[in-house]
């Protein structure tokens, strides 16, 4: 009898629920990215959605790196959301690093042109050892590139741009003449703040260490 009770009590809080449907920003075409189940809108509002890269884009060489967004508000069962960042899979860094000889990560706070700022988490690979000096020139001129091309554009803008390939090819023209990189990463992104409320610079990410793989 308790089980009959416990088993009617589960499928009534199952009926309570609706389905949501959870469209992309309109700077990323306003798709439809996913369906969720919720209790009611309100409880939708702040939810965060994972996509893969290469199901929104249709790029499958991009099929370890997710999209994250977050819902901001529904109306009736149709939901609005934001990019919020973006992330690779750990064990695709592991292994990317694994191939070669040493690994710079940079972590660097950018502002778009539009004052919404957005974290970047690059990782650059080596096929031979750095001097010290070559690694912080390296450095710099990675950082110097990210806030400048940042600043050209819109957020919607810059958030299609690290999730697609020109960055790559624009770090390794940028670097060209300090050292010949060939593999590089953006493992992260991560929106700092929200894209609705556009924020003023703020002071830089202290960046983190990695010593180099042997």
């Amino acid at each position: 009898m308790a089980k009959e009770r416990a088993q009617k009590k589960g499928k009534d809080k199952w009926k309570e629920k609706n389905w949501y449907t959870i469209n992309a920003p309109d700077y990323l075409g306003g798709k439809e990215i996913s369906l969720s189940v919720g209790n009611s809108p309100e409880t939708m509002v702040g939810r965060k959605i994972e996509v893969p890269v290469s199901d929104f884009t249709g790029n499958f060489k991009r099929a370890n790196a997710k999209m994250i967004f977050k819902v901001l508000s529904c109306q009736g069962s149709k939901c609005t959301s934001e990019f919020v960042g973006h992330s690779l899979s750990d064990d695709y860094i592991r292994r990317m690093v694994r191939r070669r000889k040493e690994r710079i990560d940079i972590i660097k706070e950018v502002v778009s042109s539009d004052n919404v700022n957005m974290v970047l988490k690059i990782v650059i690979v080596t096929d031979g050892k750095l001097t010290t000096s070559k690694r912080a020139e390296v450095r710099k001129t990675v950082e110097v590139f990210l806030v400048e091309k940042a600043a050209t554009f819109a957020y919607g803008e810059l958030a299609k741009y690290v999730i697609g390939d020109e960055i790559y090819g624009d770090i390794v023209n940028a670097t060209k003449d300090i050292y010949p990189i060939k593999k590089i990463e953006v493992r992260k992104s991560v929106l700092s703040g929200s894209s609705t409320v556009p924020k003023q610079p703020v002071p830089q990410v202290e960046e983190e260490e990695v010593e180099p793989q042997q």
